[in-house]
């Protein structure tokens, strides 16, 4: 009986050490972060002992793999499967049928039968486990899904006014530490200087400005590979031009000097943006539209305008400003040398910045020999074209040009802006005029000869015709007695 007792122990001991070593231990319950809305892979993979069984070509073919989930909002808690696949490679999934399940593919030859989840949701959180048969062995494993939520904020929140400070706030709400958090703008690393200073998770960003607003990226890296990315939109609010802005505009015309607040916030009752004159001459209120622009408009300007104009509005508790420089062009007609008998034209910016260059050209951008330059001489030439177009250059850029209409150049009248129309007849002018006096002369000597000729008429008449004018005189003395009675 004893020795029965014993060789019953044995056979146990035997059976259960031949079982052991065909068994891969149980790994423990392992957390795997997803962030949703992105691919996540639930991992199960051979360890390097057995991954010499899966290189062989008939290894596929005798393994069985099957995923399952712990369903905890049934009445009845349970295991149920998910994903498997059989001897041969077939698939079974449970209805409905989720093709954004996917095995390791290629890499089942290397003995990975990870789940991949392409893409993973907030419903797929929960426990899942993973039981991979094969010969000579099987291969478990238990691990827990779960979401974390990335966030950047900024303090303070809401839009930055410009020249303004916010600090943003990069996290993920995961216990752990991450290994290293990255700052960027697009694909470009965010470099710390005097104005943008990254430090781990946070962000410093001080004097913003309009081109402080838009995406900015940050990037969280986990010690176990885990990484996620997320986007802060930084809103600024703003007067456009962000810097100072020259206008040039040529004397005599329509200008609009800008003032926008940006980004536009549509119409908003009450809002009025204060212009500021130059040289202390006063300021003007104007109202923003529909696309928030302040623009101040200008008719007729003449040079006494040229200067900075301040463009100014109260938002929010906080006041924004911009400055915009009103060039005006001008052209005059001069007299130079030593003797002034030269003359010429001179083109000249009011207020000038000495950064300008002039060309003058005609109307259909023909230039004669005159250098570039803000003068034009006069000669036998150039006084054949009747308008000349003074151009103005920053650079290689045209900044501004006006039009002088040498046919009105006695009146001294300046165009700009617009193609003033060619006087018609112009050519013919000086002819009119010379017709007009020797006409004048013709008339003048006609009438002097007349008096002439009647001064020179013989007086034997003069009796006669005094005596023919006495009785006509007689009956009008008769004619007004009866008038005089009845008045009387």
């Amino acid at each position: 009986m004893l020795w029965e007792v014993r060789s019953l122990a044995q056979l146990l001991l035997l059976l259960l050490v031949a079982r052991a070593g065909t068994q891969i231990p149980r790994k423990e319950v392992q957390v795997v972060w997803a962030k949703e809305g992105f691919p996540v892979q639930l991992p199960c993979i051979l360890s390097s002992i057995h991954q010499n069984l899966s290189r062989r070509h008939s290894f596929l073919w005798r393994v069985t793999v099957t995923w399952q989930r712990w369903q905890d909002r049934t009445p009845q808690a349970s295991w149920y499967t998910v994903f498997r696949v059989g001897p041969g490679g077939l698939r079974s999934v449970r209805l409905p049928p989720q093709p954004r399940l996917q095995l390791g593919g290629l890499s089942l030859h290397q003995g990975d039968f990870s789940l991949w989840l392409r893409p993973a949701w907030l419903t797929d959180a929960g426990e899942y486990r993973a039981r991979v048969h094969f010969e000579n062995g099987d291969l478990r494993c238990h691990l827990c899904l779960r979401f974390g939520q990335a966030s950047v904020t900024a303090s303070p929140p809401g839009p930055i006014i410009t020249s303004g400070l916010v600090l943003l706030n990069c996290s993920f709400n995961r216990p752990d530490l991450p290994e290293a958090v990255l700052w960027s703008r697009g694909r470009v690393p965010i470099i710390p200087s005097s104005r943008h200073l990254p430090v781990g998770s946070l962000l410093f960003l001080s004097h913003v400005t309009l081109s402080d607003a838009g995406p900015w990226d940050c990037h969280v890296i986990y010690p176990d590979g885990f990484n996620v990315s997320i986007t802060h939109h930084l809103t600024v609010l703003g007067l456009e031009p962000l810097t100072q802005k020259t206008v040039y505009v040529g004397e005599g015309s329509k200008v609009e000097l800008p003032c926008h607040l940006s980004p536009a916030l549509g119409t908003m009752p009450g809002l009025i943006a204060q212009w500021t004159l130059p040289w202390g001459r006063g300021s003007c209120l104007v109202s923003g539209d529909d696309k928030s622009s302040f623009a101040l408009r200008l008719d007729h300007v003449s040079r006494a305008q040229a200067g900075a104009y301040n463009c100014s509005l109260s938002f929010q508790g906080h006041q924004l400003s911009a400055v915009v420089t009103l060039a005006v062009i001008t052209v005059t007609a001069k007299s130079f040398g030593s003797s002034s008998s030269r003359k010429g034209l001179l083109c000249e910016v009011t207020p000038t910045l000495r950064q300008e260059h002039f060309l003058w050209t005609t109307l259909d951008n023909q230039t004669l020999e005159n250098p570039p330059g803000p003068w034009l001489e006069l000669g036998d030439e150039e006084l054949q074209v009747e308008q000349w177009q003074c151009r103005v250059y920053q650079g290689t850029q045209q900044c501004g040009a006006v039009v002088y209409n040498l046919g009105l150049q006695g009146t001294g009248a300046q165009l700009s802006g617009r193609n003033p129309k060619v006087l018609k007849g112009g050519k013919y002018l000086p002819l009119l005029v010379s017709l007009g006096i020797l006409l004048l002369l013709f008339s003048g000597v006609g009438a002097a000869v007349f008096r002439l000729r009647q001064s020179k008429l013989p007086g034997s008449f003069s009796a006669l015709e005094d005596a023919a004018q006495r009785p006509q005189r007689q009956n009008k003395t008769e004619e007004m007695e009866p008038e005089s009675q009845c008045q009387s």
